[in-house]
Parts: structure tokens; sequence; C-alpha cells
């Protein structure tokens, strides 16, 4: 390109900071003639830039696809936000990507300055992450299936269960979804005729078919719902529902969607449901939480909640016992 100048990536940043502008919009930002304008777009369209330009009354420029990944006009906190994103990438939740955020990260800080790679230096020195990884998936088996999830095709998959036994099944995919720890593929199992969530680090294999499908229209409200249920209930030997005396935006701080479904009753009242391998786990749980509550459904939690009320009175209850400090060991040799 014969001039890559700082008002060029000035134009680019402008469009890409928005999805529509107008020539005049533009001029007036740049302070360029209409032809200057018309120049700079032609030069953004040699670096690879799909620049589109929309005709008539109030036309102008939009930011379209390029014939492949041209470089970005990023400002300093845009570069430190990416940076940091790609050094948390690197050997967390998706295998397969550390690598390549490695190298992405490479480009991206040789190309700023001292200032903001130091900055970002700082930043990552002071994030400490608590949590501990999830099971990982692969990146290129989450690429397959939202390929399929697009097309609309069936999926022949093997699939281990909580259990260690594998299952063949078939299915027609739906929606990816995310927690902090694991990823699940929703999807409809036509065999079966009923909707399943199925863990991606389960699936040991996975084959694309021809067939098709039609996709089904099934409300965001409803899938979080169905998806809640199947991580948070379904799977535990031990389930209840409880009634909580807190409005539902208050209990779901306290119960995320990993933990357990809240649904509304009334402005001062929700509906809890979840699973647990142990009652007391769950007892626990709840009685940590602050809120008052009442047992719906749950024979095996009440009867945890009689047991932990009967050993915390008795601890209450006991009288304090002298402690002796300082001094040591003597030896009667």
């Amino acid at each position: 390109m014969s001039r890559t100048t700082g008002r060029t990536m000035q134009l680019l940043s402008l469009l890409q900071a928005r999805r529509e502008w107008t020539g005049s919009e533009l001029r007036d930002r740049l302070e360029v003639s209409d032809r200057t304008l018309r120049r700079d777009i032609d030069d953004l369209r040699e670096l690879g830039y799909g620049v589109e330009a929309t005709r008539g009354v109030g036309g102008g420029y939009r930011l379209g696809a390029g014939a492949s990944v041209p470089p970005l006009a990023l400002a300093q906190d845009e570069a430190v936000a990416i940076a940091v994103g790609l050094r948390s990438a690197t050997g967390h939740l998706v295998t397969g990507l550390e690598e390549a955020s490695a190298r992405a990260l490479g480009k991206l800080e040789q190309s700023l300055s001292k200032h903001t790679r130091d900055h970002i230096v700082a930043v990552g020195r002071s994030m400490t992450v608590l949590t501990s990884p999830g099971d990982p998936v692969d990146v290129d088996l989450v690429a397959d299936l939202a390929a399929a999830i697009g097309d609309t095709r069936e999926l022949d998959l093997e699939y281990r269960r909580g259990d260690g036994t594998d299952r063949r099944l078939r299915a027609q995919p739906h929606r990816i979804m995310r927690t902090t720890r694991r990823w699940y593929l929703v999807a409809w199992d036509p065999e079966l005729g009923e909707w399943r969530t199925l863990r991606i680090d389960r699936i040991t294999s996975a084959r694309t078919l021809r067939t098709t499908f039609a996709a089904r229209d099934v409300p965001e409200d409803e899938l979080r719902r169905f998806t809640t249920r199947s991580i948070t209930t379904d799977p535990y030997p031990v389930r209840a529902t409880v009634r909580m005396h807190a409005p539902v935006d208050v209990v779901r701080r306290a119960f995320g969607p990993t933990v357990a479904q809240v649904e509304e009753i009334d402005a001062e009242s929700s509906m809890l449901t979840a699973g647990t391998r142990r009652a007391e786990e769950m007892a626990l749980y709840l009685g940590t939480s602050g809120i008052a509550f009442e047992v719906v459904e749950g024979d095996e939690l009440r009867e945890a909640l009689l047991r932990l009320a009967d050993l915390f009175r008795v601890a209450a209850e006991q009288p304090s016992l002298p402690f002796a400090t300082g001094g040591s060991p003597t030896d009667d040799a």
C-alpha cells in the first residue's frame, strides 16, 4: 500500500468501533474530503479488509468480512484485555488452545509499546486464579460439534457415562452450554425421544453424519431450565425441593445455575430444586446460605436436618473446658 498513515488507521479504528457509518460522519470525524476518504477506504481494502459501501440516501461504509485476518487497531485497554485473556487460555478448560494462544500472545506483545507490555505484565502478575480448572475438552471436538449445530446435521457419538460404561448414540445437536468448570452438548435423542445434556469431556468420538434434521425452536429460558436440572438434579441419588423465603435474585446469588434450579414463586419467595450425593451436604449448604427455608419434598433431607440439628445442639451445650497453654512436655526418665 502506498499510503499507510495514522489517518488510515484512525479510519480503521472507527469502522471497528461501530457497525455502520455514513460518509459524512466519517469525513467529519477525520476532517477530510470525500475524495480522500475514498482513497483511504481503498487502502484498507488493499490490506484485506472487506469494507462494504451502502448506496442511497444516508449511504455509507461498514466493515465486512475480509479474505484473511488483517491487523487490528487496538487501544491500550483493548490490547491489555486481549493479552490477559490469552494468558488465561494457556492451560485451562479447552485443550488445543494453549499453543495457539501463546503464539497469538507473542505476536500481540511484539507489536505493542514497552509501556503497554509492562502494563500487561503488571496486570497478569496481580491476578491469581482461585478456582481449580475443570475437566478439559478438545477445541477441535467443540468446533466439530458447533459446525454440526450450524449445519443441522446428526451426530454419531461414542459417550462414556458417569459409571464408566460406554454408549453409542445418535444425537441431533442443538446448543453448546458452558459452566465455569465444564462444557455440555444439549441434543435431542431421536431414539429415546427426549432431550439430553452430554458432558463434552466424556464424548470420546464424534462423527458428523449426512443426515439433516429440522431444528427445534426452544425458548432460551426453557433451555436453561432443562440444562440446569440435568446438571444439578438428575445425576444425583438424593433430591429435594425447598421453598426459600427470599426473592429469586437473592437465592440465585447464593445458589448458582450449576448448584440448583431456582424458580420464582412470588416477590418474597422462591422454589429451589437440587440433587446431591449425601443429604448432609445439601443440609449444610442450605443452612449456611443464611436464608430461611422449608422442605417441600425430600425425606432424606428432612432426616439429615434433624440429625445435624441434634449434633449442633449438643456441641453448643457442652460446657467450656479449660485449655492449658504454655509449658512443654517433661521426660519422666
